[in-house]
């Protein structure tokens, strides 16, 4: 018997609107899991689990590979039956379990194993809460608000874990709290995932009985196939920045261990403001303009580590990273958004998140091992490489838009509305370089 909560029936409706605030506190706890793992991990499996740089990274890259089916599945189950509070449950109840078990973990397979989990059920929310929010704002029974003034929460959640585990340096804990500090933040993203409805209103569209189906042949645009390749290799790229930065920070340029956390929120910090003035960012420089912007950010500090391996430099870079975040995990969601009709617009940004947090980021994550267990210089560098080459390819996914001939052309989207001023459409119109 099929359960009640898989219901396709499109006229069943939901019970009430949603809040905004419910959609930033999601925003919040899931980027809190992630600011609670990501600075530490590296360390955590390095100093708490003895594990080597090698190992550390194909850790890295088995997190990613529940990336490869999650999304897909979790955004088809988001569309075909337009379940909410049933999936973002699941995979916070599974976030709980894995740090819980990753606590009496013991050698390189059973942390393998938790953090891939951990993985399994964080990753996939991420596209669950991009099609939430565009799904909602397409709803016109809901409430009205910008993309960046929601997703700024996720930056403001991912520095809290940073405070907490700080000043447990100094209770007498550290890097040891990581899984505990986590589990709280999930906790706190079931309270409030409770609080979201079972279901999405039904929307008129023309569904496809596979909505997966329908979101790839849209992705099989030439100019969106060259897009996704260039955001996937400067994502590779990234994974050598993202994995082993704090090890760079403590064993390559001698900063001490309790700065890590506080050190990258740095970064985060800078990176509300980016994503706060996004659309007035976007209006004043375009969408390529901003890419281009980000991937220069984002090569600069490749280039930090890779040539000038101080304190200071090591540093530095963070007040752009704000630039790479906004240019190569917030735009690309909202232009390809852009393209999606009702019938898919979760299942769009489930198989972008396949192909760049899958495919990519594995890949990534694994060269990344590789390369530090030689030399941490040498795996900047050649990140460094493999960064350009992705810019190149986004360079001529947007010379190939640009040659499109506009009755070809997808129909831009909507404006959303808020209640002091409209936001023009995204729009890539007079860009010679088309995040």
């Amino acid at each position: 018997m099929r359960p009640i909560f898989l219901n396709s029936n499109p006229a069943s409706p939901i019970s009430r609107s949603t809040p905004i605030w419910r959609l930033k506190l999601h925003y919040f706890s899931l980027f809190a899991v992630f600011g609670a793992v990501t600075p530490y991990l590296a360390i955590y499996l390095a100093d708490i689990k003895n594990l080597g740089a090698a190992e550390i990274g194909y850790i890295y890259a088995a997190g990613q590979v529940g990336v490869l089916v999650m999304p897909i599945i979790m955004t088809y189950l988001a569309d075909r039956y337009r379940l909410v509070r049933p999936l973002l449950v699941t995979l916070f109840c599974f976030n709980i379990i894995a740090m819980t078990a990753l606590i009496g973990a013991v050698g390189f397979w059973a942390s393998l194993f938790c953090i891939a989990l951990n993985r399994l059920s964080t990753q996939p929310q991420v596209a669950l809460g991009d099609g939430l929010f565009f799904t909602h704002q397409n709803d016109p029974t809901q409430p009205r608000a910008s993309f960046s003034s929601v997703r700024v929460w996720g930056t403001i959640g991912f520095i809290a874990p940073s405070l907490i585990i700080y000043a447990g340096y100094h209770l007498g804990g550290g890097v040891q709290w990581m899984p505990h500090v986590t589990a709280a933040f999930a906790i706190l993203g079931i309270a409030n995932a409770l609080g979201l409805p079972r279901r999405s209103n039904p929307q008129p569209s023309a569904q496809s009985a596979v909505p997966t189906l329908a979101a790839a042949r849209v992705l099989l645009r030439p100019h969106l196939l060259f897009f996704c390749l260039g955001v996937g290799f400067v994502v590779f790229s990234n994974m050598a920045f993202y994995g082993f930065y704090p090890l760079y920070l403590t064993k390559q340029v001698g900063v001490e261990e309790s700065w890590i956390g506080l050190i990258s929120s740095i970064g985060v910090g800078f990176e509300i403001f980016y994503v706060l003035g996004l659309d007035r960012l976007r209006r004043r420089f375009g969408f390529g303009g901003l890419i281009a912007i980000g991937g220069a950010a984002s090569s600069f500090r490749l280039c930090c580590l890779a040539f000038l391996p101080t304190p200071f430099f090591a540093i530095v870079f963070q007040a752009f990273h704000g630039l790479t975040v906004i240019a190569f995990m917030i735009l690309p969601v909202m232009y390809l958004n852009s393209f999606a009709e009702t019938g898919f617009r979760n299942s769009i940004q489930g198989l972008y998140a396949m192909i760049v947090s899958g495919l990519f980021a594995i890949a990534g994550n694994i060269a990344a091992g590789i390369l530090a267990e030689i030399d941490l210089i040498t795996l900047y560098q050649t990140s460094l490489v493999v960064c350009l080459f992705g810019l190149c390819l986004i360079a001529i996914s947007f010379y190939l838009r640009n040659k499109t001939p506009p009755d070809q052309s997808p129909p831009p989207p909507p404006p959303v509305i808020t209640p002091s001023a409209p936001l023009p459409p995204i729009t890539t119109a007079g860009l010679s370089l088309n995040k």
